[in-house]
């Protein structure tokens, strides 16, 4: 509820030892157990211009043994159980600025996983 009130684009966390990463979601207000039943505010898998939610990243990927995964949730973009590092970029212009975050695996530094997020200044 409060990152929906202050706007908050992206929230990382690292406690869960795996890689999973949430489309934009909002708090839903009508849900019995509002943290398991988010609304998806933005269907889009990867590009994100302005979204009216937050994605969620779990990136606890650093070497410790992994958590296993058992199933998805509907508001999961991507998940794995694999070592590896995000990698975050910003580039800014005159009018927009973007946050790229790459996912890469530590064996042999395939990408995983991409995405953007895109603010209007």
């Amino acid at each position: 509820m409060l990152f929906d009130k202050y706007g908050i684009d992206i929230v990382l966390q690292a406690h869960n030892h795996n890689y999973q990463r949430t489309f934009p979601l909002r708090y839903n207000e009508s849900s019995f157990s509002p943290l398991y039943h988010p609304n998806i505010a933005d269907k889009h898998t990867a590009e994100y211009k302005d979204p009216n939610g937050t994605v969620f990243l779990t990136v606890g990927t650093g070497g410790a043994e992994l958590h296993n995964l058992t199933g998805i949730a509907p508001y999961i973009v991507d998940q794995f159980e694999s070592h590896g590092f995000l990698n975050v970029d910003i580039a800014s212009s005159k009018k927009e600025l973007t946050l790229f975050g790459t996912f890469y695996e530590n064996t042999d530094m395939n990408i995983k996983d991409h995405f953007s997020i895109t603010k209007q200044k």
